[in-house]
């Protein structure tokens, strides 16, 4: 977990609010669910402080305990929050002039997503000129095991938030590709992790297949995919891997106009 010392001297803290935001920020920060003792040492506060300060973000929802119960998490007022702030900063930044260049380049459908609670939303989408694509609007969801995005942002959570995802979620087997064995998806998101994308092989849609990259932020954690979506006749895989170097520009730059990169 980073330290987070670094960010402001702990005598010059004086109010709740200030004490809240670092406590969040180092919870957010972490990759793994942190504990009491963990936070009491990287901000360098009293334990009663920081123990005090995370039963009101408990009760708030922006913290979880983790399924070990001494240590915490992000929690789903916080998730929200968070794709909240990226549908905000998507209206003020020329994320639909990227997209349009990759649909233009492709002719196919291109997406921005972020997951929530095991969801992926949409916040932004032009459709291309296929006959053949999912008609979705800005704001649906759709599956996180069984999409481009979905898998590509589940695959870089820690194994105990992948887990709670995969046992808490109705995994349906909407197509004959469709990977809902526990063991083969985490075979899946291993492959994720390695390869930097992610490949949708009709598993939502039959005849549909994705490819997705992700939007990093300054700490090179993904906070959202780009996607472009094709009929499995005109995007094999091999076929998609030639987009990778465009998409990963247009993601990089996405997140420049969103100030979540350098």
């Amino acid at each position: 977990m980073p330290n987070s010392r670094s960010v402001q001297d702990p005598k010059t803290r004086g109010s709740a609010l200030d004490k809240a935001i670092l406590v969040l920020r180092s919870v957010a920060s972490s990759e793994r669910a942190v504990s009491l003792a963990e936070l009491t040492e990287a901000l360098g506060l009293p334990r009663q402080t920081i123990h005090r300060v995370l039963q009101a973000l408990l009760h708030a929802g922006m913290v979880l305990r983790a399924p070990q119960k001494d240590r915490y998490q992000i929690g789903p007022e916080l998730t929200r929050l968070s794709v909240m702030t990226l549908k905000s900063l998507n209206t003020q930044a020329p994320v639909r002039t990227i997209l349009m260049e990759l649909v233009e380049q492709t002719g196919e459908t291109c997406n921005v997503g972020v997951l929530e609670q095991g969801e992926i939303v949409y916040i932004e989408r032009i459709e291309g000129s296929s006959p053949l694509r999912l008609q979705l609007d800005v704001g649906s969801r759709v599956p996180f095991y069984c999409t481009a995005i979905g898998k590509l942002l589940v695959a870089s959570q820690h194994k105990n938030l992948r887990s709670r995802l995969i046992n808490t979620s109705r995994l349906r087997k909407f197509t004959k590709h469709t990977l809902i064995e526990p063991s083969q998806l985490e075979q899946e998101f291993k492959s994720i992790r390695s390869q930097g994308y992610s490949f949708n092989n009709e598993e939502f849609v039959e005849g549909l297949t994705a490819f997705a990259v992700p939007i990093m932020d300054t700490n090179n954690r993904p906070v959202a995919g780009l996607a472009v979506h094709a009929p499995a006749l005109r995007m094999s895989h091999q076929q998609a891997l030639s987009l990778l170097p465009s998409m990963k520009n247009k993601a990089e730059r996405i997140a420049q106009s969103w100030s979540i990169a350098e």
